[in-house]
């Protein structure tokens, strides 16, 4: 079983607000140039996407100075549905689960549901002690069903990047927009989130995937 985790990329597909805009046309057509290619432009976080340390840290990993182990490996589901909008997950979301021999936390809170609306940006997100708990079980990666890591500030709200950093941390890696986690059914998928080649880069879009 394969069950696909990545939204499809899209012109004018939702970023995070300041992104780059998304912009997919055709470049060369079959019927005028005898091939179909297509002309792509978007940033390295767009999409269902992984953040390298580098996205926040001015000193740490670039994308192609990770080990690409930290983009497959055993995951395990952290059940944060049924919350409201912009809550915190409650800890012992993260703490009540076993997490033995996994390397990679997908956290569901269906959020995804809302890619391309307003509600979007007002997804629940962890703090730092449901992280530090996941890290202290070995976790080196965490997906989300959600916008971002840290809460998505409104107008007049102070600006966080403090999961980030803590995350970032040690080499960890973020992978955000992620979707179709309702369709995991098993305790330990496998998981697979290989993000494209872009080289010395903060991130990049991945084609995400379970399987089992």
């Amino acid at each position: 079983m394969i069950v696909d985790l990545s939204h499809i990329l899209l012109t004018d597909l939702q970023v995070y607000p300041g992104d780059p805009k998304v912009e997919i046309k055709p470049a060369l057509t079959i019927e005028d140039d005898f091939v179909n290619v297509l002309t792509v432009n978007m940033g390295s976080q767009s999409g269902t996407h992984v953040d390298s340390p580098f996205h926040v840290l001015a000193d740490g990993k670039r994308l192609n100075e990770v080990d690409l182990s930290n983009f497959i490996g055993i995951g395990a589901v952290i059940d944060a549905t049924g919350l409201s909008d912009r809550q915190e997950i409650p800890t012992e979301r993260f703490t009540n689960l076993d997490l033995t021999g996994v390397s990679i936390a997908l956290v569901r809170t269906d959020w995804s549901q809302y890619f391309g609306t307003a509600r979007y940006l007002a997804h629940p997100y962890p703090n730092v002690e449901s992280l530090t708990h996941l890290k202290n079980h070995g976790i080196t990666t965490i997906a989300l069903d959600f916008l971002s890591l840290d809460r998505t500030p409104v107008a007049g709200e102070e600006f966080t990047l403090a999961n980030h950093y803590f995350w970032s941390q040690g080499d960890g890696i973020i992978g955000e927009n992620f979707t179709g986690l309702s369709q995991i059914t098993v305790e330990r998928p496998n998981i697979s989130m290989l993000p494209l080649n872009l080289g010395a880069s903060d991130g990049a879009p991945v084609r995400a995937i379970a399987s089992w």
